[in-house]
């Protein structure tokens, strides 16, 4: 933070249903608003981009455009709200998903889809804004006090920050154990974009074949045996309802950057436009793919960076893929992502540079 930055706290009774103006400078516009459901919202007009946020909704990202188009998948949940569960407020472009349990849980299960923090209540919401920052001008930042006896005690900060072209964000998670015993944790972060019309999937990994990636479940024929099947995107393939792959990072290092603990992976559209997910695989040494493509809904979710694959705590577990934070320690998560309209990896990679 430079000396230059000045911190604006929200607070919920800012919000009304009229968008009201909170800060702008050059042609970088933030305004407040919140939707019927009374959900508070903040949105950010920084280059050609928009994005909107919910502050203390799960410190989501709803929304994300370019040029007017919003990247986020379609057919889901159009407006945001309290007081429901996961499905029911399945709309946001990027959801938080953890701490103490991710995943779909199953019958030997007692968590709710995700975890809690998809729909958690944050407790403090905040932007710092640079006007004189030559990359990130705008971080959008927030904070989650968890305090469950006989569950977990921690506090999670993600901080989104926010490129001046408006076409890559950065995330940085913070999470400390504030328990004197081990935090076991799991996280997601649900990144779901639309699904093209037409394009391809490119991992950083050696190969795409059965060693590699983890079939959840065979929606498309012989995808199990031939993982290679899901690179290749098109609206006349049906996910009904949906394709979840996993890969294991632990096991299967990436090929694509110099740094081995820095993955990027790709999703090119025919008008040759490609967008990127990039993230410090220590801890998030693992890639879920999510693919739903149906005549009610179609979402493209490439990447969505995680601790480990989305059974449910009880699966995972087995799979030895729970994290762990000893007492008082912190440990962050790190992941970017972004479009680049000539198939410029530049953005990804110097993104890559703040991971460290």
């Amino acid at each position: 933070m430079s000396k230059n930055t000045t911190i604006l706290s929200l607070h919920r009774n800012m919000f009304t249903r009229e968008k009201l103006p909170l800060y702008a400078f050059g042609s970088t516009q933030v305004n407040l608003f919140a939707y019927a459901s009374g959900v508070e919202a903040v949105e950010v007009k920084i280059g050609d981009a928009s994005y909107i946020w919910l502050p203390f909704l799960g410190n989501q990202l709803w929304d994300w455009t370019i040029a007017g188009v919003s990247q986020k998948f379609d057919g889901f949940v159009p407006e945001p709200a309290y007081h429901k569960d996961f499905l029911e407020n399945y709309g946001g472009f990027l959801i938080h998903c953890g701490l103490t349990a991710m995943g779909n849980p199953t019958k030997d299960d007692e968590h709710i889809q995700h975890g809690e923090l998809p729909i958690a209540d944050f407790d403090k919401a905040w932007l710092e804004i640079d006007p004189n920052a030559e990359s990130f001008p705008i971080l959008l930042c927030g904070e989650k006090i968890f305090h469950i006896p006989f569950v977990a005690s921690y506090v999670f900060k993600p901080k989104l920050s926010l490129h001046c072209s408006g076409h890559f964000a950065i995330m940085d998670g913070e999470v400390t154990n504030m328990a004197k015993t081990v935090f076991p944790y799991m996280y997601l972060a649900h990144i779901n974009f639309a699904y093209p019309k037409h394009g391809s999937l490119e991992y950083g990994i050696k190969k795409v074949d059965a060693k590699s990636v983890e079939i959840l479940d065979e929606v498309i024929d012989g995808v199990t045996a031939n993982p290679a099947l899901m690179l290749k995107l098109d609206k006349a393939t049906v996910y009904d309802p949906e394709l979840v792959a996993i890969m294991n990072h632990a096991k299967d290092a990436p090929a694509t950057l110099e740094n081995p603990n820095h993955m990027l992976n790709m999703m090119y559209t025919a008008d040759g436009s490609m967008y990127w997910v990039a993230f410090d695989t220590n801890p998030l040494d693992h890639t879920v793919v999510w693919l739903t493509q149906t005549p009610d809904r179609s979402a493209c979710g490439f990447t969505l960076p995680a601790t480990g694959g989305p059974t449910g705590l009880t699966s995972e577990t087995k799979r030895g893929t729970i994290k762990y934070l000893d007492p008082g320690k912190k440990v962050h998560l790190r992941y970017a992502f972004g479009y680049s309209q000539d198939n410029s990896t530049e953005d990804a990679v110097n993104a890559c540079k703040y991971f460290t």
